[in-house]
């Protein structure tokens, strides 16, 4: 009971000083769009920093300000503005194919310069700052799977079965390869990108949804066949932000962060180790956090 109490309390905290970072990078992101428009630069560029300026500061500062047990809700919600955004973007905006093998015919030719720049931006040099951010608040596939009824899975498969996306990775990068230099076909840009990254949107969705309802668990796609998170994971185990604990917590007879992660992490063994999470499975959800009685 006297865990119970304490935990009420502690969602009560707020701080209205927590909101001065995601209101300022908001500020900040708005002032280079306005430094943007005065440039005459692309209109849906300078749309696209305003809202995301607006999704930092309001869409954050919200999360922030929630009481913990319903931050999860408001992450999704989040999840479902960038990730939808982004998603309409990358369709409508005529930019190329985001999808990896976008990316791979983009490299081999030399163009796309926005492919190269979402990549550059999202899934390898953000990633040395915030991990897989990317995977736990924008992305337009788990926007999708966070919909499932299966959050949060009791088992993951060994972990032989991870190397799965990199299998995916390397025959993707071998099959942009074939087509570009024995048939001279760029899957980039233009009617060949946009069919491409609309094929390929279409079949992870339907075997990440396969998948989650298969093994039960929203995340299955992630853990197993992205082959989006081998970059990401090769950067995030550099990450400058990570989840961290308190070692003196009574992680012995609970667990709850463990057996809510989505991602089957063993949070405990980090803490107990004095270490933040170092598993580059982590995409900063941030639930264990929320749910810790400590």
């Amino acid at each position: 009971m006297a865990k119970s109490n304490g935990r009420r309390k502690r969602r009560d905290i707020f701080d209205e000083r927590m909101l001065i970072v995601p209101f300022g990078i908001m500020f900040g992101i708005w002032i280079v769009a306005a430094v943007a428009w005065s440039q005459q630069a692309d209109r849906l560029l300078v749309a696209f920093l305003i809202y995301i300026g607006l999704f930092i500061g309001a869409g954050i500062g919200t999360y922030i300000a929630l009481d913990q047990n319903r931050r999860e809700l408001g992450r999704r919600l989040i999840m479902l503005m960038m990730g939808g955004l982004l998603l309409v973007v990358a369709l409508f905006s005529d930019h190329g194919n985001m999808q990896i093998e976008g990316l791979f015919w983009a490299f081999l030719a030399g163009i796309g310069p926005y492919i190269l720049l979402h990549y550059a931006l999202a899934k390898i040099v953000g990633p040395l700052i915030f991990g897989r951010i990317w995977c736990g608040w924008a992305c337009w596939f788990g926007m999708i799977f966070n919909l499932l009824p299966h959050q949060h899975s009791r088992f993951r498969l060994p972990a032989p079965w991870g190397w799965l996306r990199y299998l995916h990775f390397i025959a993707s990068f071998v099959l942009v390869a074939i087509l570009w230099l024995a048939f001279n076909y760029n899957g980039a840009l233009g009617r060949n990108g946009l069919i491409w990254f609309v094929s390929g949107l279409l079949l992870y969705y339907v075997v990440g949804i396969g998948l989650a309802l298969i093994m039960r668990d929203n995340r299955a796609f992630c853990k197993y066949l992205c082959p989006i998170s081998v970059p990401m994971k090769v950067t995030s185990r550099f990450a400058l932000v990570k989840v961290a604990g308190n070692q003196d917590a009574d992680c012995a007879n609970c667990n709850v962060c463990v057996e809510m992660c989505p991602m089957n992490i063993d949070i405990p063994k980090y803490i107990k180790n004095g270490e933040r999470v170092l598993s580059t499975e982590c995409t900063l959800c941030l639930t264990c956090i929320n749910l810790c009685p400590d």
